[in-house]
């Protein structure tokens, strides 16, 4: 498995695992709904994310293929808080129709390692609350719940 920085000529692969993965979380929350041009939206953003100092895109590649990526940033903590500086991330994702053990944590490494380098302390992740799988990942990597947030239609 070879783990490297995205590239603008991995976009259409990517996304295509990105399509992946929102058809799996609509199966479990209904709020999970694409916008129109989903695909383009997402890859234009990602196409963003490359170019931005502020943010890492990784992905992995086995045999020529791209199966998974991570996207990860720099954000201000909160103010007058600690960390006052933090890692997000954006987005991670797996090719959903092979294995490919130990990918989500390699990914991870790369992602930490680059945070770290640019002082973050911290990596706040965002599970899906229909999605008990990837909560148990990111608890089983130490995470733990800090906040839950709650969406109120208007």
């Amino acid at each position: 498995m070879l783990i490297r920085r995205a590239k603008t000529s991995d976009l259409p692969a990517a996304a295509q695992l990105w399509l992946d993965r929102i058809a799996l979380l609509q199966q479990s929350d209904p709020q999970v709904r694409l916008l129109p041009e989903a695909r383009a939206r997402w890859s234009e953003a990602a196409r963003g994310w490359i170019a931005d100092e502020s943010v890492a895109a990784f992905v992995g590649e086995k045999a020529g293929s791209l199966v998974g990526f991570a996207v990860v940033g720099i954000v201000a903590g909160k103010p007058g808080l600690h960390p006052p500086r933090r890692g997000t991330l954006i987005e991670m994702t797996l090719d959903l129709h092979a294995t490919h053990p130990g990918l989500s944590d390699q990914l991870l490494a790369e992602a930490k390692s680059w945070l770290t380098a640019q002082g973050a302390t911290q990596l706040e992740v965002e599970a899906p609350a229909r999605c008990p799988v990837e909560a148990a990942f990111w608890r089983g990597r130490g995470a733990a719940i800090i906040a839950e947030t709650l969406r109120l239609p208007l």
